[in-house]
């Protein structure tokens, strides 16, 4: 479901996306007459919540909450409320597929593989209750080696989620293309 657009880095929302109810309820609750709130949540729950969002390397829900809060400019004191959280949910529903949900893991795992070789200075320290090392040098090599493979998977992981979504945009839309003679045929 392609409810939010960036377009020359602003967030554009469609207008079917007011319609359904997480959002109306966002929309209907800000009783500016500019709707600045209203729309600072919809931009917070895109960056929260989309696979295209630059925020979604950041697998801590905790900090990317709170790095998105201060990058849109809500208020400080500004927390994702129930009917942010119903709305987050209801966009997550409707615009996960299986492929992108797949590298909203995989995103995952290579953030808790970096952690693990962060630590490696705690990890060659480590020792078991005998007094050999848990970890070795070697281990830690062979985990920096297999990088660049993890970088380049994840790329043409996200490069798949694009796809998928440029396919399925075009199929919500009612936009599609005609096979031969599906139009009609013309003598003229």
């Amino acid at each position: 479901m392609k409810l939010f657009t960036m377009i020359d880095f602003n967030l554009q929302v469609s207008e079917e996306a007011w319609g359904l109810l997480p959002f109306k309820t966002i929309l209907k609750r800000d009783r500016s007459r500019t709707k600045d709130t209203a729309f600072k949540e919809m931009l917070f729950i895109y960056y929260y919540s989309d696979i295209r969002s630059d925020y979604v390397y950041m697998t801590n829900n905790e900090i990317r909450c709170s790095e998105i809060i201060k990058d849109i400019g809500l208020d400080a004191d500004w927390k994702i409320d129930n009917v942010i959280s119903e709305a987050i949910k209801f966009y997550e529903k409707m615009s996960i597929s299986p492929i992108a949900k797949l590298y909203k893991s995989s995103l995952k795992s290579a953030d808790d593989i970096s952690d693990y070789l962060l630590k490696t200075d705690e990890l060659l320290d480590e020792r078991t209750s005998s007094g050999g090392t848990v970890t070795t040098l070697p281990m830690i090599v062979a985990a920096n080696k297999g990088i660049p493979d993890i970088m380049r998977n994840l790329k043409a992981a996200y490069k798949e989620v694009l796809s998928e979504q440029k396919e399925m945009d075009g199929r919500n839309k009612g936009s599609r293309t005609l096979n031969a003679f599906e139009d009609g045929l013309s003598y003229e």
